[in-house]
Order: structure tokens, then sequence, then C-alpha cells
């Protein structure tokens, strides 16, 4: 589990890549991790020193901090470069006043982007799902829906294989 935004930054190699993944996959139930260099090496198959070198280069860039708790080191994520929230907590835990508040912003950018152009009041283009919140329901898909995601999938397939 990768979070795309270290693909973004240049300034990491493949290996410190690697190392911050299996830091945030070790850290996701605690929120901090306490391996050891010797340990790091040996699950991702390179050298302590590189290990340590990609560790000070990490917490350079803001993307961990390391903090030492009777004798230990613990290895603390930076949320605010990492995102550690899994969509399924965030949904669990959204409640519906997040949910309108969400929905009320959503309605206000899409308005102040189109009031810069001016087409609301030109054209009068206003979305349906604007006029109608109530139609932007997730719902489970019937057996037909599924029946039909699962051909056009089968015939994407199909067609990728034979490029």
């Amino acid at each position: 589990m990768t979070p795309r935004i270290l693909f973004s930054d240049k300034n990491l190699t493949r290996t410190d890549i690697d190392l911050l993944s299996l830091i945030i996959s070790l850290a996701l139930k605690n929120d901090y991790c306490f391996a050891s260099n010797k340990y790091l090496a040996d699950y991702i198959e390179t050298s302590i020193r590189t290990i340590s070198d990609s560790l000070s280069k990490l917490k350079r860039l803001g993307y961990i901090k390391a903090k030492n708790v009777n004798g230990n080191r613990k290895i603390y994520l930076n949320s605010v470069k990492i995102p550690t929230k899994v969509a399924s907590e965030v949904e669990e835990n959204c409640s519906n006043t997040i949910a309108t508040d969400c929905d009320h912003n959503i309605n206000s950018d899409y308005k102040r982007e189109y009031n810069k152009t001016r087409k609301f009041k030109k054209e009068g283009i206003v979305p349906i799902w604007m006029k109608h919140p109530e139609l932007c329901v997730s719902e489970e898909p019937t057996e037909e829906e599924k029946k039909e995601m699962d051909k056009d999938l089968a015939d994407i397939q199909e067609k990728i294989s034979q490029l």
C-alpha cells in the first residue's frame, strides 16, 4: 500500500518509498511502528546502513518523526503528508452533519465556479443533482446491472488482450 503522493516526490528513491510503505503498514494499528533497522533491512532486502540513511532522509523531508520512549524507538507518520485513513473507516465514522456540510461545500464550490463565467445567469445551467440531491444516493446494483457490468468488463478485458 503505497500512497500516490510518494511517487510524485522526486527526492525519494525506490528504497525510500519501499521503506515508507513498510512503515505505513506497520503503523496503521497503533499510529506508530517500533521496528528495528535490522528488521526493516531484512524485510526489504537491503543493508542496515541504507535503512539508516533512508530514515534520516524521511525525517528531514517531514514524512516521519522518531522518538525514543523507554529506550525503544517509535516511528510516527506525519499524517499531514501521509493520509492514513482508509476510505471505509472514514465512511463508517461519517455523520449526517458531515455529509450535509460536504454536500453544501460541493454545491457552493460548483456554483462559485460557474458564477465566475456567468453561465448560471446567462444560460440557466443548473445540474439536475443540484436541484434534486435525493438522486445522489448510493444503492446496491440489481442482479441485472451486475450482469451488465460483468459483461462490459469482460468485453474490455477481451479488447485489452487483443492489443
